[in-house]
């Protein structure tokens, strides 16, 4: 047995040494590439010699077809006798030097139509100084087809909310958009993520759609058309849905004995024009804020608001004013409101604040009403500065009328001592 393996094993090895040593690809220069392309896109052949050992070349490149050349870019040999190009002999060489391998040539072109052609290399001559390494070229063939019509964008608008960059209230979602010539398919869907793709799958030929009940948050809605051969780029269209504005029940009572009086901790500071300690008091709706509107606005302290929750079985409420805020004319109104239910708006009350005899509160009805008074009259205001110049020129020219009554008195006098003065 173990004679039969050793003669095996040495036949095995003669049958290797035998096998040509310098066996592989054929010699010569041939292109590559090509392929299926579409009118209008661009792609590159490439002419290489190669499969033996070679120091100079030549031939011819010829290109047939549907085609444009863009470009013949000649390779990386050390000289040229004749550069490469389309239908022209090339002739080159290397100096000093061999290759087994090298680019001659790369083509750029451009289908123009659909169709066949080929890039073909022919008269080669692969040479290893004067001894002939290969006569052979070949060719290769590309196939034109024309582009695949696709559907553009689709363009996608909502009646409910129009405006991507707005954000509304509406919990329904309503959506409708275009269907051009030759579109057969819809893929879409609705979620929160800004640049999904739909599914290379029908959703709908429809062109509107509609989601319910959906949620405060934004939406994306994402969108392609499909033709006949294959499906176009998606469009994404934003939805936001907020919180509703509070809205006013016309069916609940607007608020009532509204009034505006001094607290026990009531205090006039005269210098800065301020007073503090004043209570705003009235009825709303059982269980409802007051939400309390001053014009002009006060100034607040930072954490306060004029808001106050009435009382659940009442609805009394008492609003303190216990920070500063200016003496002069406001007008108050008074609104109820629970979470997004108003009541209509009070009666409107005006009042003036008043620093004199230590502080008054004085309502003002619709005779007595200064529209001009819109303001609080406070230390230093435009309204004080006017009444201050009209009390100077009031005693300045009272000062004058004195000081022109005595100088006439004064000349009186020395005429009756002195008529001759007269």
């Amino acid at each position: 047995m173990i004679k039969k393996i050793a003669i095996s094993t040495l036949g095995i090895v003669m049958a290797c040494s035998m096998w040509p040593l310098g066996a592989g690809a054929a010699a010569g220069i041939f292109p590559s590439g090509g392929g299926i392309k579409t009118v209008g896109q661009s792609f590159t052949v490439t002419v290489s010699a190669s499969g033996g050992t070679f120091n100079a070349f030549q031939g011819t490149i010829s290109v047939s077809g549907p085609v444009s050349v863009l470009s013949v870019n000649a390779g990386s040999a050390d000289t040229w006798m004749s550069r490469p190009s389309n239908g022209g002999t090339f002739s080159g060489a290397l100096l000093g030097r061999t290759a087994s391998s090298l680019i001659i040539a790369t083509l750029s072109l451009k289908g123009t139509s659909a169709g066949s052609g080929s890039v073909s290399v022919s008269g080669v001559s692969l040479l290893n100084g004067a001894t002939t390494v290969s006569n052979s070229g070949g060719s290769t063939s590309f196939t034109i087809q024309k582009a695949p019509d696709l559907p553009g964008a689709v363009t996608v608008a909502s009646e409910t909310h129009p405006d991507q960059n707005q954000a509304y209230e509406a919990t329904t979602i309503k959506l409708s958009w275009d269907k051009a010539s030759g579109v057969d398919a819809f893929s879409y869907l609705l979620d929160q993520v800004a640049d999904t793709t739909p599914p290379a799958k029908s959703t709908s030929s429809e062109i509107t759609v509609s989601y319910e009940n959906q949620a405060v948050g934004t939406y994306y809605f994402h969108i392609r058309a499909h033709k006949a051969d294959g499906w176009g780029g998606t469009t994404h269209f934003k939805i936001t849905i907020k919180e509703p504005e509070p809205k006013i029940d016309e069916t609940l009572e607007k608020p009532s004995e509204i009034e505006v009086i001094k607290a026990d901790s009531f205090e006039n500071n005269v210098t800065d024009g301020t007073v503090s300690g004043i209570i705003i008091k009235g009825k709303v709706t059982a269980g409802f804020d007051a939400l309390v509107k001053l014009t002009p606005a006060p100034t607040l302290p930072e954490g306060k608001v004029l808001t106050i929750t009435s009382d659940a079985m009442t609805g009394n409420f008492e609003y303190l004013i216990d920070f500063p805020i200016s003496s002069g004319f406001y007008k108050l109104i008074v609104q109820g409101q629970k979470v997004k239910v108003l009541t209509p708006e009070s009666d409107l009350v005006r009042f003036e604040i008043s620093q004199r005899e230590g502080g008054t509160i004085e309502y003002i009805n619709d005779d007595d009403a200064d529209e001009s008074a819109v303001a609080p009259l406070v230390k230093g205001s435009f309204l004080q500065k006017k009444y201050s110049v009209m009390n100077y020129l009031i005693v300045t020219l009272i000062l004058a009328v004195l000081t022109l009554g005595i100088i006439e008195f004064v000349k009186f006098l020395k005429r009756r001592g002195n008529p001759h003065l007269a």
